[in-house]
């Protein structure tokens, strides 16, 4: 079987896993990587794409929780502050 690597086709790809891994709360990073890989684009492009929209699915997600008051962002603002540091001690090599 071979896939079709058409543009309108990965992005409906892309749209249909945002969709469900953001109806659960979470940004769907792992299976854009996934497509990628088997779609075959490069393996500088993968990390890139699959972080920029693990980011937008997210940020998204985040907006719509907070504008319909899920939670309170002085609650939250503690978590993400702290988060920041932590992220760049993880990522360091």
């Amino acid at each position: 079987m071979e896939f079709s690597t058409s543009v309108y086709f990965l992005a409906a790809l892309f749209f249909v896993v945002a969709l469900a891994y953001s109806s659960v709360g979470l940004g769907g990073g792992s299976s854009y990587t996934a497509l990628l890989a088997i779609m075959g684009f490069s393996t500088l492009a993968i990390p890139l794409v699959s972080l920029t929209l693990n980011v937008v699915v997210t940020s998204i997600g985040s907006y719509q929780f907070l504008k319909y008051r899920h939670g309170k962002a002085r609650l939250i603002f503690p978590f993400i502050l702290s988060s920041i540091p932590m992220v760049y001690l993880g990522g360091g090599r």
